[in-house]
């Protein structure tokens, strides 16, 4: 049971032997955030027996810091029992892609016992920057359209994390594209903080109905420390598709019943009395 927070670890005599087990949970930090570990501590005593008055305290190395207490105190652990302690890590952006390691030091005395024991156990902590994709500003032009058109859909993909992309590639989705269509573009690598400017050419089938209709712009890219994990991002656009108007083709020149008639008369007159021009 926790009754109160240790201040100090007293004197204690090395233990050689260990007769603590440490497990850990959360040793992958991810760089610029507080990460949660959690640290269990079982006491597997060779004479099967319980040890008291315990101290267990935590040490990480610079640059990562151990946010709260980091000292904390038993009454006592009974043999094949374990106390489970929670806390947090900081892990600047500067620590990603290394790995550090921290000490969980645990003393404590058996029964009879005048001095205390003390066992040291390493703690393995690795830090990994991290990816997000946002898809912004996107534009669609033209952004009213006939059934069978087509329009360019451009826009911005940032990655906000700190860990750079790879393999970026950017794809328009939707049930009323034209099948066989390349919807895509391949943008590469993505830097941390810095836009990446898309612009694909879309389709549209040819027989839609009259009517606003949603596309989904998807970006997708690998973090090589988990490939098999891609980090995806999307937005949507909207597309406006009106009924098809047909226009007179161009060099054609409309005549009304009355031109025809000044043109006949023209022609006649200067048939008899010549043009006068």
């Amino acid at each position: 049971m926790l009754t109160s927070f240790y201040a100090e670890a007293p004197a204690a005599i090395a233990q050689t032997t260990a007769h603590l087990t440490v497990y850990l949970s959360g040793q992958s930090l991810i760089a610029g955030f507080d990460n949660n570990v959690t640290v269990t501590v079982v006491n597997n005593y060779s004479g099967y027996i319980a040890i008291y008055d315990v101290g267990i305290s935590i040490s990480v190395p610079a640059p990562l810091a151990l946010m709260g207490d980091n000292t904390w105190h038993y009454d006592s652990i009974q043999y094949g029992q374990s106390v489970t302690i929670a806390f947090q890590v900081s892990a600047p952006s500067s620590a990603a892609g290394s790995s550090y390691q921290g000490t969980v030091t645990a003393t404590y005395k058996q029964l009879g016992d005048v001095s205390y024991t003390s066992e040291a156990h390493s703690l393995s902590l690795a830090v990994t920057g991290y990816i997000n994709l946002l898809v912004y500003g996107v534009q669609l032009t033209p952004s009213v359209i006939n059934p069978g058109g087509n329009t360019t859909v451009s826009g911005n993909v940032l990655n906000n994390g700190n860990l750079a992309s790879y393999n970026a590639n950017v794809t328009v989705e939707s049930n009323v594209l034209a099948p066989g269509s390349q919807n895509s573009v391949f943008l590469g690598e993505i830097d941390p903080t810095i836009p990446r400017p898309f612009s694909v050419l879309i389709v549209f089938l040819p027989g839609l109905a009259p009517g606003n209709y949603t596309i989904t712009i998807k970006v997708s890219a690998v973090d090589y420390n988990r490939p098999s994990s891609p980090i995806m991002g999307q937005a949507t656009a909207n597309v406006q598709v009106i009924k098809q108007t047909s226009q007179p083709n161009r060099g054609q020149t409309r005549f009304t019943v009355l031109d025809l008639i000044i043109v006949f008369f023209r022609n006649l007159f200067n048939t008899f009395f010549g043009s006068s021009t």
